[in-house]
């Protein structure tokens, strides 16, 4: 009979009651939680700077309401281990969009 694998070695980590977290691979809810906030913050400051072009302006406004919903995603109390890959792969598609808005503006 095999020994269980202490919840610690459980793949992606897993939420422990009362909001602690195990680690997860380099995926913490909250650091990503951290980068999306910071993103969206970026987009509302880009938009209000009067530095976009009309075109910039576009994109800026279709990049918010993802990045929202990326942010809402992570501010839930319970965010399931298996869906932090995809939550992460996200904001990283998000923030290379950002960053190449950013670049434009300078």
């Amino acid at each position: 009979m095999a020994p269980m694998a202490a919840p610690a070695q459980l793949p992606g980590g897993m939420q422990m009651p009362g909001g602690a977290s195990l680690p997860m691979g380099g995926l913490s809810k909250d650091a990503l939680l951290k980068q999306a906030k910071e993103m969206v913050a970026d987009l509302t400051s880009m938009k209000s700077s009067g530095k976009l072009a009309p075109e910039q302006m576009k994109q800026a406004d279709d990049l918010l309401p993802k990045a929202n919903s990326l942010t809402s995603a992570l501010e839930k109390p319970q965010v399931d281990a298996a869906e932090l890959p995809q939550l992460a792969s996200s904001l990283s598609d998000l923030q290379t969009q950002v960053g190449a808005l950013k670049g434009l503006m300078k």
